[in-house]
């Protein structure tokens, strides 16, 4: 069997890395042993990751506060001055010394590495990631980026990343939009459209779920400091999600149920989770998922949802896939994309956080839904089993490079 290692994966505390991991091993495991190298091996062995592959440390474990410091910066500083920034830690950047920080890899001589974070290159920073990608070449290791999503602005107007990426033995994208900016800018050598892996991932039903979540009749909410940080301002996720609550409450006989995906210490769903909690629970219909359970449990959760309104995407793929309607309130291109390869549009199916204007904006969009229920059952019933299929392909074209 040869060995493939997993690197740039963020820890398991954000059960959509977690879920990625999980599926890739499940899709590569026929032809390859696969090794993990992680920003957050205490997360990955609370969540016993490293009962299916070995885990090694990668650098110091990673307190994952960099996003909301950029997301910060973002609403203070001009863009000017923001691009300055990252071009100045861009250049510090190419003297860390990735010799030592992969000394295992160096002295394992993997074939390939897989770059396990679908969405790395949806932010703004990928100059590590560039870095790693470009040190694992030089040592003769074939690089794969894995179930990807790219701003295809980005690939458009950026030569350094254009450049980065062209260096990828494999690229697999995840929906159509990210796949066809890449064949456009020339990106083409060897890159194809699979859907993302966590969509093959188990699923397992805790036995302990609150009295109060009612299966097949609870919608399931997933709200995100991160889209929270990415509205217009005046707080209008948050509204948008109390007056949804409120409609769910006063207009159906449906229970909901607030499920964190994310639960890093600076980027934690339950933070606004719990917020929205306490103003509902007397009314003895609303539970908070506050447990700590794993990716597969979450997903076994999510399945027995009668609707989903998802801000992770992997809160949405775990509804998607378990053939739950989902909303979704999107952010980039990944939301967009995976709608529009599921249902052959986005219009009804993302609401993009950008976009809330009104505290109601949520709340219709999820009425249009509850509208098309017995349609979207019916196409996933149809859809589903063939797209997820396609997922395993991309372990072929993994093999092909072994």
């Amino acid at each position: 069997m040869k060995k493939i290692i997993f690197f740039f994966h963020g820890g398991s505390k954000n059960h959509g890395c977690e879920a990625i991991a999980r599926s890739s091993i499940k899709i590569l495991h026929t032809f390859a042993t696969c090794e993990l190298f992680t920003f957050s091996i205490s997360e990955d062995t609370y969540f016993k990751l490293d009962k299916i592959c070995p885990i090694i440390q990668l650098g110091p474990e990673d307190k994952h506060a960099k996003g909301l410091i950029k997301s910060l910066l973002k609403k203070i500083l001009p863009l000017s001055i923001i691009r300055r920034i990252q071009a100045l830690r861009s250049r510090k950047r190419k003297t860390v010394n990735y010799e030592d920080k992969y000394n295992t890899i160096r002295q394992e001589k993997p074939q390939l590495a897989l770059s396990i974070g679908g969405d790395n290159y949806c932010y703004d920073d990928f100059s590590e990631l560039a870095a790693s990608n470009a040190f694992l070449q030089q040592e003769g290791i074939k690089t794969i980026l894995w179930g990807c999503s790219i701003e295809p602005k980005d690939i458009k107007n950026d030569k350094t990343l254009r450049e980065d990426l062209n260096r990828y033995s494999l690229i697999t994208a995840r929906e159509s939009l990210t796949y066809n900016a890449l064949i456009q800018n020339g990106i083409n050598k060897n890159t194809h459209l699979f859907p993302d892996p966590a969509f093959v991932m188990d699923k397992v039903l805790p036995t302990d779920l609150p009295s109060n979540f009612l299966p097949g009749n609870t919608v399931g909410l997933n709200l995100s400091p991160l889209v929270q940080r990415l509205e217009q301002g005046g707080n209008i996720a948050f509204k948008n999600f109390e007056t949804l609550v409120r409609y769910i409450l006063q207009n159906t006989q449906m229970n909901i149920a607030l499920i964190p995906h994310v639960i890093w210490e600076n980027n934690n769903d339950l933070e606004p989770l719990t917020h929205l909690y306490n103003e509902f629970k007397d009314t003895g219909r609303v539970c908070l998922i506050n447990k700590l359970y794993n990716a597969m449990e979450l997903k076994g959760i999510i399945s027995q949802c009668r609707f989903m309104v998802a801000a992770r995407t992997h809160a949405s793929i775990a509804a998607y896939s378990t053939q739950v309607p989902t909303l979704v309130i999107g952010y980039s291109v990944k939301a967009k994309g995976i709608a529009r390869d599921i249902f052959g549009t986005e219009e009804g199916y993302v609401v993009p956080v950008q976009g809330l204007q009104h505290k109601d904006d949520l709340t219709n969009a999820f009425i249009n839904l509850m509208q098309k229920e017995d349609q979207i059952r019916t196409h996933y019933k149809e859809f589903m089993p063939g797209y997820i299929a396609k997922t395993y392909q991309a372990g072929e074209e993994v093999k092909k490079l072994l």
